[in-house]
Formats: structure tokens, sequence, C-alpha cells
């Protein structure tokens, strides 16, 4: 539901620029460490407003449009090739000297997600203080496919994924950590014996995957949610998201060989959208629709064909017949 930033719900940062209904902000999804909103700024003033102070930690992606923006002293433009940082305590001001309108999606996450990726890792020495941040063709189509799959529906597992491989790509971008593309032989070991109880855990018991979360998993196998996320991929190929879908389908293909309840059914139980969500991802991954499949996997019942009386033998032999 569209959140208008006016009033007490309004975050500190916002407070003066949406005072007169300056813009306005959807969640697109939320969980205990991360939310996710879509900004639509409608503020045209293109002198300096604030000062404000940050409450948050985390980042501010553009999508559409540009402004001026000054934190802590450092000035700079923010448009659709990047972004910036969100530090609890910064001052800033903003301008729009290229007029409203722009489309910003904010990532605000825990103090420690923050801090493994921008605070914990090698910097140049150039960024030491920087806020602003500049992102390459690949991750803005990751932060363009985000929001489309918010807007889709997708569930929270599979956002909260998104969300990691995004802000891994912003972090990589940002010149703070580079992820290694080798590894030592017991690195290797531990890596393959992490994307192993992965596997375990999401295949124990399919029937709870609706309600297992990214980070619930995470700690179920002692890692954080995004090292597992990248961990599993370089292992098996497959995203977690992709992998859960896989052993999802497969219970689904179980449940419909077995004579298992209506689409409808399976759909609430397996944690799909709707029936048509279950039968597009069901075709995704079998090109067949779950109609169809429930048919060419069900049980042959055999109707006993008629039998012709069974002539019993007799002890009496039958009477001689000659020719005739």
């Amino acid at each position: 539901m569209d959140r208008v930033f006016g009033g007490d719900r309004v975050p500190a940062r916002w407070s003066e620029v949406v005072r007169e209904r300056r813009g306005a902000g959807q969640t697109l999804f939320c969980t205990d460490a991360l939310t996710v909103t879509d900004i639509h700024c409608c503020e045209d003033r293109t002198g300096f407003v604030g000062p404000g102070r940050e409450d948050m930690y985390g980042v501010a992606l553009t999508r559409a449009g540009g402004y001026l923006r000054r934190v802590n002293g450092e000035e700079f433009f923010v448009d659709v090739t990047g972004g910036h940082l969100l530090r609890p305590g910064d001052e800033h001001h903003i301008a729009h000297p290229a007029g409203s309108g722009d489309r910003s999606t904010i990532l605000q996450m825990d103090a420690r997600y923050f801090a493994d990726r921008f605070d914990r890792r090698p910097r140049a020495p150039h960024l030491s203080g920087a806020r602003a941040v500049a992102v390459d063709g690949a991750t803005d189509l990751r932060h363009r496919a985000f929001v489309a799959a918010a807007r889709r529906g997708a569930d929270v597992f599979e956002l909260t994924e998104r969300t990691h491989a995004l802000l891994d790509g912003v972090a990589g971008a940002a010149g703070q950590w580079t992820v290694r593309g080798s590894c030592g032989p017991a690195t290797a070991k531990a890596h393959r014996r992490l994307a192993a109880d992965a596997c375990a855990a999401l295949t124990a018991h399919p029937e709870h995957l609706p309600a297992l979360t990214l980070d619930e998993l995470a700690r179920t196998v002692g890692a954080s949610p995004h090292h597992l996320s990248r961990v599993f991929r370089a292992v098996t190929g497959s995203t977690l998201t992709a992998y859960r879908n896989q052993v999802r389908v497969r219970a689904v293909l179980h449940a419909l060989a077995e004579g298992g309840p209506g689409l409808r059914a399976l759909a609430a139980a397996y944690g799909f959208a709707d029936q048509a969500h279950l039968t597009r991802v069901v075709r995704q991954y079998t090109g067949a629709v779950p109609s169809s499949v429930r048919q060419e996997l069900a049980p042959v019942r055999r109707t006993p064909a008629r039998r012709a009386p069974i002539e019993h033998e007799s002890s009496t032999p039958a009477p001689h017949r000659g020719p005739g």
C-alpha cells in the first residue's frame, strides 16, 4: 500500500522535504533485517533543502531522474548511474536542479549487513569517507529486476536473496570488496559442505518451505545470508531461490502422482501465490502444465476385463462323436 510521506510515520530524513506532500513511497518487502522501499519524489525546489539527519543504514539507488545531495559537506549529483550510502548521523541536504519526478529504491538494512559490505573490507583511499556510489550496467539491471519481481508478487525468500545479490553488486561496484574467483582446498571443501547443508535443510521438509526465510536458512547452516547465497551459487551453479523452486516443484509432482489434492490446495501448501503461479512455475521447470502432469502421473486404474466362463474339466469322458 502506498504511504504518503507526511506526519509521524515519515522517516526523519524526509521530514522537511515532504511536509507539503513532496513524495510518496511503497514498501516492496520487509524482514527483520531488511526493508526495501520504492520512492517517488515530487520535490521540485532547485535550492538545497535541509539539513536533515540520517537515522538508518542503507543504500539509495536511482531508477529515473536525478538530484543533488550534500552529505557531511560532500556534494555530489545522484542519477541513474548510481546512488549513495546511508549512515546514521549523517547530516544531509538535497536539491533538485534537474526538476522533480526522480524514482529511487531505498534498501535499509541492519548494522551487521551494512558493516560486512561497506565497513570491513579494504577501501581505496579516495573512498574513505565517500557516500556516492556508481553501479555498472549489470547491477542496474539487477536492481530493476528486483523491483519488477517485487511488483509481480515474488515471495520473501526470493526477494531476500535478490536483495543480497543486489547489495553485493553495489558493494563491489563501490570498490568495497570483490568476490574471489578461486580459493584454497580447505575453503573449497568448507564451501561444498555449506552448500550440501543448505540442500539438506531445504529438502528435509518441503511442506515447511513456504514459511522458511533466507535468514532462517542461513542460521540453520551457520552462515550469513549473503555469504550462503554467494557460496551456494558458486558451488552448485544455481541460486538458492531456483533450487528451492526445484524442490517445491518436485514436491508438487510427487503429490500429483500420489493423487493429492487440487491445484489450488497444492499452491497454498507449497507457498505459491495462487494456482496460476503454481502453473507457471511447474511449466517453467517441466515444460508441462500441472493438469496434464496429473494425468500423466496418475496411477493406472485397470477395470478387470470380462472373462469367458471357465469350463471345468469333468472326470467323465465326453461321449465319442464320430464323423458324420
